[in-house]
């Protein structure tokens, strides 16, 4: 299957909606963590010995500091043993039943898709620069690997829910503690940033594998 990601309606939906909905039934199960394997549908190798496979993990954790319902956590790379892999953990407060939260569908997919782009960059074997020039919130906001996962789960999440790219952004970074201090010129930047991005570390990472692959079959 063919990752179109300049195409407006990409966002991984064919693996993130399975991943999604397995996710949000353990939490109504009050399952607190569990791992399973997804068959890597696209046409981009995630890793140097084209596996066909993602390893993803779901956890749940307390923290006594969470100032709203819950929060999603997402991670993603090449985990202990190697493997590609999507770690997704629900941050939920103290003392509340695990299953009388209701995690929202969009908010749970938007990580979700944000991580499966993550493994498409081939991100713990892609040299593509991550230097950023900012220092603090800015350095990850604007980390090249994260301009473009923050697009693509942005993106999922707009399509899922009818609201505009620039309405979600800007709720995230004025709402999360990742944005927390940023001035509003600053704000503008990212927000701009994100919405515009050419995804130049993906495609490196797709142009390395096809030359790879013509070097093989020489």
């Amino acid at each position: 299957m063919e990752i179109k990601i300049l195409d407006e309606n990409f966002f991984y939906r064919d693996m993130a909606e399975g991943i999604t909905a397995s996710i949000l039934m353990l939490n109504q199960q009050s399952i607190k963590s569990f791992e399973n394997y997804s068959e890597w549908l696209y046409d981009v190798s995630i890793s140097e010995d084209d596996t066909k496979f993602i390893n993803w993990t779901m956890n749940v954790v307390r923290s006594s500091e969470l100032s709203v319902s819950y929060d999603i956590i997402g991670s993603a790379g090449r985990d202990e043993t190697d493997e590609p892999s999507i770690d997704i953990t629900i941050v939920l407060p103290e003392k509340v039943h695990q299953n009388k939260i209701k995690i929202k569908y969009d908010e749970l997919f938007e990580v979700v898709a944000h991580e499966l782009h993550h493994l498409a960059q081939n991100i713990d074997n892609n040299s593509f620069s991550r230097e950023t020039g900012e220092k603090g919130r800015l350095n990850y906001l604007l980390d090249p690997f994260e301009i473009e996962a923050f697009h693509i789960g942005i993106r999922a999440q707009s399509a899922l829910t009818g609201r505009s790219f620039d309405k979600i952004a800007r709720e995230y970074i004025t709402k999360s503690s990742a944005g927390a201090g940023i001035s509003l010129e600053d704000i503008e930047r990212v927000i701009n940033t994100w919405e515009n991005t050419s995804f130049p570390a993906f495609m490196q990472n797709k142009k390395r594998l096809n030359q790879t692959k013509k070097l093989c079959t020489i």
